[in-house]
């Protein structure tokens, strides 16, 4: 485990000083999961993000829908 260091209003910090260890623990796990679906969902907007641009660039170059699926049929 890796310690991190958040900020929080000074009534938190105070509170958290108080808390039971089993209580920490619980409130880390909780904490971590939050912190890892949010990596997620960033990755997947900036992965929707990329391909939004890429289809801009696409059809910006006269990429229609017909044209693409000529080219899709062609790779089957």
């Amino acid at each position: 485990m890796e310690d991190i260091i958040i900020k929080v209003d000074e009534a938190v910090a105070k509170k958290w000083e108080t808390t039971p260890e089993k209580v920490k623990e619980v409130l880390s796990k909780i904490f971590e999961k939050q912190i890892d679906e949010s990596s997620r969902q960033i990755q997947v907007l900036n992965f929707k993000a990329f391909l939004d641009k890429i289809g801009a660039e696409a059809q910006a170059n006269g990429l229609t829908e017909e044209i693409l699926q000529e080219l899709l049929k062609e790779d089957e």
